[in-house]
């Protein structure tokens, strides 16, 4: 008889059964069930739907429950106007959401948001092609996002004969988030605080000439702070120059600030800076 094996009783070889310790049965158990835990985990939902299709279909919906009807634009505008934004406010989801949802997205950021279509507006209608009611529009929600497109409503504005009064608030709410203080002086033209560095200005176009500009600047009470205030090396290196630079706050020899306006001392100024030259700067 083989070692090992044992006879039945019809005379038949068995070999005896085998056990495996109950621990050992646990691990193989759990080798299984983790790998069958990080197949399972490994699936990763995928979305079943186009954004893009999505937003094209909600942009009538959406445009209606805004109140933007007013803005008189076809279909396919309302489409164009919306659909990058209604994109943008999907982000990653999954599942696709109602244009419910979407209409209460934008109403809980009404102001950005409107300012971001009043923004797109001016890239849906063509330039001169602006009517009224999108003009005001615009005017109304564009917010701080004026700055790069000041002229053109400037002269849309003009064209229609509509006030540029919301467009001047807007072009300060739009330095002041920007954490930039902005050009120095008010145009006297457009009335926009708009004045370049150049002497031109930067929503109406109009080249300031130096009375005009001395003006904008509010150069004559910062010349006058000068002349007290300025040590006598300064007030004979401008009187040698014959120019000075003004920022926001006061006069100097050279720029503060990207914005600093120079100009040109008239003979009447060059006297000024003589007199107190001689008068505060005499060795005693």
């Amino acid at each position: 008889m083989v070692p090992g094996r044992c006879l039945s009783k019809k005379g038949l070889r068995c070999d005896p059964p085998t056990f495996e310790h109950p621990s050992r049965r646990s691990e193989r158990w759990s080798k299984l069930s983790s790998k069958g835990r990080r197949k399972k985990s490994s699936k990763v939902k995928r979305r079943q739907w186009d954004p893009a299709k999505f937003a094209e279909d909600a942009a009538p919906l959406v445009a209606s429950a805004l109140g933007l009807d007013s803005l008189g634009l076809s279909e396919d505008e309302y489409v164009e106007l919306l659909r990058d934004i209604i994109v943008g406010l999907v982000g990653d989801r999954v599942t696709k959401p109602k244009p419910e949802n979407i209409i209460k997205n934008i109403r809980r950021n009404e102001s950005r948001i409107m300012s971001i279509i009043a923004f797109k507006l001016l890239e849906v209608v063509p330039e001169g092609k602006l009517t009224p009611e999108q003009y005001e529009f615009v005017a109304a929600n564009i917010g701080p996002l004026v700055i790069p497109v000041a002229q053109r409503l400037y002269k849309e504005a003009k064209r229609l004969g509509l006030d540029v009064t919301p467009l001047q608030g807007a072009w300060e709410e739009g330095w002041r988030l920007r954490g930039d203080p902005g050009p120095v002086g008010y145009c006297p033209n457009c009335g926009f605080r708009a004045v370049a560095p150049d002497g031109s200005c930067m929503v109406c176009g109009k080249v300031l000439d130096d009375k005009e500009l001395k003006e904008a600047v509010e150069f004559d009470a910062k010349f006058e702070e000068f002349l007290e205030t300025a040590s006598c090396n300064e007030l004979k290196e401008a009187f040698k120059r014959g120019t000075l630079y003004v920022s926001h706050a006061s006069t100097s020899l050279e720029p503060q600030t990207k914005w600093d306006v120079e100009v040109f001392l008239s003979k009447k100024e060059r006297e000024a800076l003589r007199s107190a030259i001689s008068r505060r700067c005499q060795p005693s």
